[in-house]
């Protein structure tokens, strides 16, 4: 089945993710959204530098660290989005709030600029640096309620559904909030299925995307087990058909 996948990164021993769309091109991968990092080799100008390698295979997202002035990172979202990049990530587990209100301008350009969010979402392994501050406490869907009710115009979507601990939120705001969407990435976005957890039976599936995370040359196994976990669970041939390939392709605009 052809697909795309709404989350991947770079590799830092492939820069270009050459050998990634080896692995792309043999499991019906059409195209993938790259989202940048914190570190430099995986960054943002790596991120461009590869997909400008890869028009039409690869897509930009900026990433964005909200602890820095909110004009400056308004700056940085205009620069790439120049670029042609299609959506932002955020990482609220550094400890910003992305619901805290002197971000409602950022938010506001966002929305203007036309770009997604993506955001990690959940529980984190501790940072090696253990003065480095790293929590769940700000990093669930529900921290970005209050910007999704004000700006429609931006498409959410909350990484490893949203969690496992707050993926009720998840359910929730995909549930309520058209703008609203979740990946389904290894980690957590894999066990609230494989736990057949309550509230999944009856979500629309126009809002949950196929993400993850780099799985590389797991595709095939990949496909293979949502499938089957999907049609087990009652999902229809045509859901199918939504969480690989259409929905992603009508966010990122490839005219599905």
């Amino acid at each position: 089945m052809k697909k795309i996948d709404i989350h991947i990164h770079l590799q830092k021993d492939d820069p270009t993710l050459e050998s990634y769309l080896a692995h792309m091109d043999a499991h019906e991968v059409e195209a993938a959204l790259v989202h940048a990092t914190s570190r430099e080799e995986v960054g943002n100008e790596a991120v461009r530098k590869a997909v400008s390698a890869h028009p039409d295979r690869l897509y930009g997202s900026v990433y964005v660290d909200l602890r820095r002035p909110v004009y400056a990172c308004i700056d940085l979202i205009k620069e790439y989005r120049a670029h042609g990049f299609k959506s932002i990530k955020l990482f609220p587990n550094l400890g910003y709030d992305p619901n805290d209100e002197q971000f409602e301008p950022f938010w506001q350009a966002v929305e203007d600029l036309g770009l997604m969010c993506l955001s990690h979402c959940g529980w984190l392994a501790p940072a090696p640096d253990k003065r480095e501050r790293r929590s769940s406490l700000t990093a669930t869907p529900f921290h970005f309620e209050i910007p999704a009710r004000r700006h429609p115009g931006i498409n959410f979507i909350f990484a490893h559904f949203g969690g496992g601990a707050t993926y009720l939120e998840t359910v929730t705001l995909l549930s309520r909030l058209k703008n609203c969407y979740a990946d389904t990435c290894r980690g957590w976005g894999v066990w609230v299925w494989e736990q057949r957890m309550p509230g999944l039976k009856g979500l629309d599936f126009h809002h949950v995307l196929f993400g993850t995370d780099s799985i590389g040359a797991q595709y095939g196994e990949h496909e293979k087990w949502w499938t089957q976990t999907l049609l087990d669970m009652g999902r229809s041939e045509d859901d199918l058909k939504l969480y690989f390939y259409e929905n992603n392709a009508r966010l990122l605009g490839l005219g599905a």
